[in-house]
């Protein structure tokens, strides 16, 4: 099975959450797997969101994301070395934030949080759908030459 990864540093501002969310997604497309168009859009929104909370909520610390295709799930993964849990809450219905985990929530097939000695790791994992082989089916028998 092939395994595609990458890293990247994350800066603790709006503009470098944009660039890593950029720069991974481009990665991705790299890696010429059969995401397909709306799986890529899923995937940048899950990124994007993951990207924005870590900015948001760890103030000037420096953090990190890992993209990792492996067979058909695509894991995001994003850590920094807050010790703080993320929660979910009902966002104000005049809120401009407070929405992201109810976002992953809703898109991706697992997210969770893991704690580590320096931090924790925000994920969110998406199963892909598999590979289309394109195999003809024979509905008639072959054409005979005389």
């Amino acid at each position: 099975m092939e395994v595609h990864e990458v890293t990247l540093t994350v800066t603790s501002t709006p503009e470098g959450a944009a660039r890593a969310r950029h720069q991974v997604m481009n990665e991705i497309r790299g890696w010429r797997s059969v995401i397909g168009t709306d799986g890529m859009c899923v995937a940048e929104v899950v990124a994007g969101e993951l990207l924005a909370n870590v900015v948001q909520h760890t103030g000037n610390e420096a953090a990190s994301v890992t993209a990792r295709l492996r067979g058909s799930r695509l894991r995001f993964e994003v850590r920094d070395r807050s010790s703080v849990l993320p929660h979910a809450r009902p966002p104000r219905t005049d809120a401009e934030d407070g929405r992201g985990l109810l976002i992953i929530d809703a898109l991706a097939d697992r997210h969770g949080v893991d704690h580590s000695v320096g931090g924790k790791s925000c994920w969110a994992e998406l199963d892909l759908p598999a590979p289309i082989s394109v195999t003809p089916s024979i509905t008639q028998p072959p054409l005979q030459r005389s």
